[in-house]
């Protein structure tokens, strides 16, 4: 399912659902699953990663500057802002085509992903776990409650996530005259 959702940048499917409820049926390794589903977001998000090395062929020459310009922000930074956006809610998928583009080392590219995916899954499955340990032992019984919860929060989260205005926060202006030297 993960690696499905993450290859389907069309139709994203919100594959972490599923993870949170295998969490929350306690059936499962709670530990293979947080890995199993890192893994396959991280071949899903790959797709954009080699489309866009294939798609750098056609790509207008005054785009150029730009691309120097987050090759520079990406070399100093960039292992660990892969890793932050596979590890949160942030709209992580509009960094790969960049990163393909640029032809960015892809070993580093797949572990920093591969954590962040492993450690976003792992936290939603053990929540899964304990939230419906808590929802059961609280409510009583096998209630939907949790899962109708993880949904609601999850939408308030990706909205409020695609709300911020991102570029605020980066100064672009300064790296901009930092790479024209």
């Amino acid at each position: 399912m993960s690696l499905i959702s993450n290859g389907t940048f069309i139709f994203p499917v919100p594959y972490l659902i599923v993870v949170y409820s295998l969490g929350a049926s306690h059936h499962f390794n709670l530990l293979l699953i947080a890995v199993a589903s890192g893994l396959g977001a991280t071949l899903g998000e790959l797709t954009l990663y080699f489309l866009s090395m294939v798609g750098r062929v056609i790509l207008p020459g005054k785009y150029k500057e730009r691309i120097d310009l987050t090759k520079k922000i990406l070399g100093k930074y960039g292992v660990f802002l892969i890793f932050i956006f596979a590890a949160t809610p942030l709209p992580d998928d509009i960094i790969y085509p960049v990163l393909g583009i640029m032809k960015y080392n892809f070993i580093k590219l797949f572990f920093s992903c591969f954590l962040g995916k492993t450690v976003l899954s792992g936290i939603v499955v053990y929540a899964g776990f304990y939230s419906e340990l808590y929802f059961s032992k609280f409510l009583g019984g096998g209630s939907m409650v949790p899962s109708i919860i993880a949904v609601v929060l999850g939408v308030i989260l990706a909205v409020v996530v695609l709300k911020i205005d991102w570029t605020k926060y980066f100064n672009v202006e300064v790296l901009k005259e930092e790479n024209s030297r």
